[in-house]
């Protein structure tokens, strides 16, 4: 017997071709229905540098002015960043450093991890220059995505600068535009230049501790200020060699306080 016997008084017959290709396609709709609500939104790639100097003289403006601290770039009306739920991995170049040079990079490193809550490991030194052309691979996960070093105008980084510019700092950053118009990025890599040709103390004002700071502030996504009080204040402060009120609120808002950035 057949599962399904069709009762004698309801002729077995046939469906239209027509209502065929109606359910047919119907169900091909609903599939693709299904396909699209599943799907993620579609994403458009993003990515951008970033550029800023350390100086000692006088007649540079300020990227953007602000209450004591400033963000470089800006999508959706917030500052592009790292990710501060993810550890910072950093190098060093220690090849023209002055002497106590590399102490005064881990002090720096780890003031400014502190006040911005994000964690920086060191993976040791390295013989690659500082220069622009390690930014892509800076940005791999394989290699470390930050690079400190000392270096002349063999750097690109320092070529064709004016006169005063202490170092200079780099920053790649990636992200997307979701279907929506709404934009989210993040930064990947920086590289600091620092001017082996400037004989600068240590510490102190205007000192190699001051002018890392500076850049690390930059490397976290600050941009300098009108603020000369400030330590990020376009021209080095000759009465400040610690981050400022203002320095201090702009780390925590590009720190771990700002919460996890997600880049789909």
């Amino acid at each position: 017997m057949a599962p399904f016997p069709v009762p004698s008084s309801v002729p077995s017959e046939a469906a239209p071709t027509s209502a065929l290709r109606r359910t047919v396609l119907s169900v091909l709709l609903l599939l693709v229905a299904l396909a699209v609500a599943l799907l993620p939104d579609r994403a458009a790639p993003l990515s951008g540098t970033t550029e800023a100097a350390a100086k000692r003289v006088g007649g540079a403006r300020p990227v953007l002015a602000g209450p004591g601290y400033a963000f470089a770039t800006v999508l959706d009306g917030r500052p592009v960043r790292w990710n501060p739920c993810e550890p910072v991995r950093w190098t060093v170049n220690p090849a023209g450093a002055p002497q106590g040079g590399m102490e005064v990079l881990r002090d720096a490193v780890a003031r400014i991890a502190a006040t911005s809550g994000t964690q920086w490991v060191y993976v040791g030194p390295t013989t690659t220059q500082p220069t622009g052309a390690v930014l892509p691979r800076a940005a791999q996960a394989s290699y470390p995505p930050v690079l400190l070093g000392w270096t002349d105008t063999s750097s690109d980084l320092l070529r064709d600068q004016p006169a005063g510019v202490l170092a200079m700092t780099r920053t790649a950053w990636f992200g997307v535009q979701r279907s929506d118009g709404s934009k989210v990025a993040a930064t990947r890599a920086a590289v600091i230049a620092f001017d082996r040709s400037d004989r600068l103390p240590l510490r102190g004002p205007v000192s190699w501790e001051a002018v890392a700071l500076h850049e690390l502030g930059h490397t976290m996504g600050l941009a300098h200020v009108g603020d000369r009080r400030q330590l990020m204040a376009s021209v080095l402060p000759r009465s400040a060699d610690r981050l400022q009120h203002g320095d201090r609120a702009g780390l925590r808002r590009v720190g771990r306080p700002a919460g996890c950035v997600h880049v789909p």
